[in-house]
């Protein structure tokens, strides 16, 4: 059983994002997912990459899913706080072959998911989105 069809993983491939999934989790988790080093630290260092996993859900094609996870916790390097977002043993934490991952949450309009017509594309603009507007927390 895979998470998505055909179309999202020929998108995956051509993004050049590394991916891995838990069908029985229903966990899609991007690997080296890129971020701007001028925003987040991890350990006071500033990182370049994070692990993001989604939770994909069993009607992906109509709803898309909500939130994301990243490991590890980013903080920003300008010392703001991310609104919305839980730490390491914060609480709602997903765990993936031995890592927390920490969660972001952010919540779209069912209006900004195009049923049937939105795949992988529109989830990975949604974290990117996320990632570069951390202010931006609901």
């Amino acid at each position: 059983m895979r998470l998505l069809f055909d179309e999202d993983y020929e998108i995956l491939k051509n993004s050049g994002i590394e991916y891995e999934e838990d069908v029985t989790n229903r966990f899609l988790v991007f690997k080296n997912y890129p971020l701007n080093p001028d925003m987040y630290v991890f350990g006071g260092q500033p990182i370049a990459s994070v692990e993001v996993l989604s939770i994909i859900p069993p009607n992906y094609n109509m709803s898309g899913g909500d939130m994301f996870w990243t490991h590890p916790f980013l903080t920003r390097k300008d010392g703001k706080p991310i609104p919305t977002i839980m730490t390491f043993g914060g609480g709602d934490a997903r765990f993936f072959k031995g890592k927390e991952y920490c969660r972001w949450s952010r919540h779209w309009t069912p209006e900004s998911w195009k049923a049937k017509i939105d795949n992988v594309e529109k989830i990975l603009s949604r974290i990117e989105w996320a990632l570069r507007n951390p202010d931006a927390g609901t």
